[in-house]
């Protein structure tokens, strides 16, 4: 009984991840820190392994759906893979210098607002000039029009646990031209892969909860049927829309922290 409020939350989280691939970091950061009472590092690190677990399920709902693009996903997943597991090492070792732990959780707040910030941009951008889906030839050109933009990204998540609605997403949209649902599908598989790696350095720092991570996971699973009912119902713009919605609170929330 007393694990009913976890499931209940986890149900929530999985439902908003599966739908719109926001969550991993942005809606799940909150809730560990407001909730559950975790510090920036230990939501960080726990954040990343609950979106991995959470990923799994939904990126298998989405490929039967046929909303992964594969070859385009694997682009982003190899360009952002340095990035990611360089910024997880580099502030898992940080955070052992006892006189930058108000400093490393300040700025990784900081970090998640401005990749939030700039997540906004690119869906205004969107929203503004609407842009028609890639050709196979043009496939071939992806690699240089996301090296830039899917390093910075890798860095974000491996520093912050944010990744698939907010960086991840917007990339897909605007760089790889996809529709907002494979958009969320690639996401939702990349960030998967990425959170795993990132994972995996924050648990061998010794910062991840994982009890708390897998009775959240376990709420998820509830809610998978009633996610597919509702991608197969939302058109695009309505859930376009959705997310948009949800990254802007995300910002908000993300203000207060910094306040």
């Amino acid at each position: 009984m007393l694990l009913i409020p976890e499931l209940a939350v986890g149900a929530m989280v999985g439902l908003i991840i599966s739908t719109t691939g926001v969550g991993g970091g942005v809606v799940v950061l909150p809730i560990l820190t407001y909730l559950f009472g975790l510090d920036a590092l230990a939501s960080v690190a726990t954040a990343n392994l609950l979106s991995m677990l959470m990923k799994i399920s939904s990126s298998y709902m989405h490929f039967r759906m046929g909303n992964i693009p594969l070859r385009q996903s694997l682009i982003i997943l190899l360009i952002m893979i340095p990035g990611t597991m360089l910024a997880s090492y580099g502030v898992t070792m940080l955070n052992h210098v006892s006189h930058h732990q108000v400093q490393l959780e300040w700025g990784i707040n900081l970090l998640v607002l401005l990749a939030i910030l700039f997540s906004l941009y690119l869906f205004y951008h969107r929203i503004r000039q609407p842009q028609s889906q890639i050709s196979q030839t043009q496939q071939s050109r992806l690699i240089k029009p996301l090296l830039l933009p899917g390093t910075g990204a890798g860095l974000v998540l491996g520093a912050t646990g944010v990744g698939g609605g907010i960086v991840v997403l917007p990339l897909m949209l605007r760089y790889a031209q996809m529709s907002i649902k494979q958009a969320v599908g690639a996401s939702l598989f990349v960030t998967m892969m990425l959170s795993g790696s990132s994972a995996f350095a924050y648990a061998y720092g010794g910062h991840t909860n994982w009890k708390l991570a897998l009775v959240l996971f376990v709420g998820s699973l509830l809610t998978i049927p009633f996610a597919r009912y509702v991608m197969k119902r939302l058109s695009d713009k309505v859930l376009q829309y959705v997310t948009l919605f949800l990254i802007l609170c995300s910002a908000v929330l993300m203000g207060f922290r910094l306040v």
